[in-house]
């Protein structure tokens, strides 16, 4: 199993952020973080993608991940999820691809339709609704893939046009960076993963991504896709603290994860090491090989190393 992390890419009072340790984000607490990760042995640094989010300053989502390529090594590097319909999806093509080669070929890419109408009409944007993103989404995906293989590129979509594009200079990864697709829409979002992904991510717990995962093998059936050539990938915030009576001080100071605060469509690791060990145990035995952590007390690294040196390793 691989575990990346999460640089978040915004804090304070919001629906978004749970980072009750972090009034402010700035770029050296996410390079320190983004350094500390690697040298505790994570897979791989994953940055959400918002625009205005939270109560402070929001980071960029590629330029923040291009910046983590140029402090780190050897990790994985996961924009997750970008918001499809923010992005020119040509241009994203480029982006990305340029991305891969700095980096030396450690780029995932996750896409997704979006959810947060605010930032976008804040920045100037229209909403279309959920079906017509999705459908933009799906084909910006197939662009990815051309021009991250062609160079002389003609897409005439719904949504996506290009004529005679250059798509060089191509990925480093061969025949491309792995393209996650997030989301649990079980009509459009889930038979896109099916269809187009490589990796599909949702979050929730163990029942609710039990039925997810069914939904989509039965959509790999119908497009004859190897259920199993999908990286199964599942999101959680985490506290984690090496006794039971640090775990309740840290719930004291961050109660929206106590028991009675998370409803049941979520799901987070809280508890000692040993807990945590059984928690992820459990969706481990449903197939899911990646785990997204967020550590709730960034920019500390206090939970992280904790869950690198007696979680990690339980799964290795």
């Amino acid at each position: 199993m691989e575990f990346m992390v999460n640089v978040p890419t915004c804090v304070g009072s919001s629906e978004y952020s749970t980072l009750a340790f972090c009034e402010e984000l700035n770029w050296p607490d996410q390079c320190d973080f983004g350094v500390a990760m690697e040298g505790l042995g994570f897979d791989g640094l994953a940055v959400p993608d918002h625009i205005q989010a939270g109560n402070g300053p929001t980071s960029e989502c590629l330029v923040t991940t291009t910046a983590l390529a140029g402090v780190t090594e050897t990790m994985t590097l996961y924009p997750k999820t970008i918001n499809n319909h923010l992005r020119h999806g040509p241009l994203l093509a480029k982006a990305t691809a340029m991305l891969d080669v700095v980096s030396d070929g450690r780029l995932a890419l996750g896409m997704g339709a979006g959810w947060k109408e605010d930032e976008a009409r804040a920045f100037g944007y229209d909403w279309p609704d959920a079906p017509a993103r999705l459908r933009e989404l799906e084909e910006t995906i197939e662009v990815l893939k051309a021009l991250w293989t062609g160079d002389d590129v003609t897409f005439d979509g719904e949504y996506v046009q290009v004529a005679g594009a250059d798509g060089r200079p191509h990925p480093v990864q061969d025949p491309h960076p792995p393209i996650m697709v997030g989301g649990g829409g079980e009509e459009f979002t889930l038979r896109i993963t099916a269809k187009h992904a490589d990796v599909w991510n949702y979050w929730g717990p163990v029942d609710l991504m039990a039925h997810k995962l069914d939904v989509l093998e039965s959509h790999c059936d119908t497009y004859d896709r190897d259920y199993d050539a999908i990286t199964k990938s599942w999101f959680a915030r985490c506290l984690v603290r090496e006794t039971d009576a640090e775990v309740q001080e840290l719930l004291d100071a961050v109660p929206r994860f106590k028991p009675e605060n998370i409803d049941d469509t979520e799901f987070a690791l809280v508890g000692t090491p040993e807990e945590i060990i059984a928690d992820v145990e459990r969706f481990q035995a449903l197939g899911i090989e990646e785990v997204v952590v967020e550590f709730v007390d960034f920019p500390e690294t206090t939970g992280a190393a904790l869950f690198a040196e007696e979680v990690a390793p339980a799964f290795d």
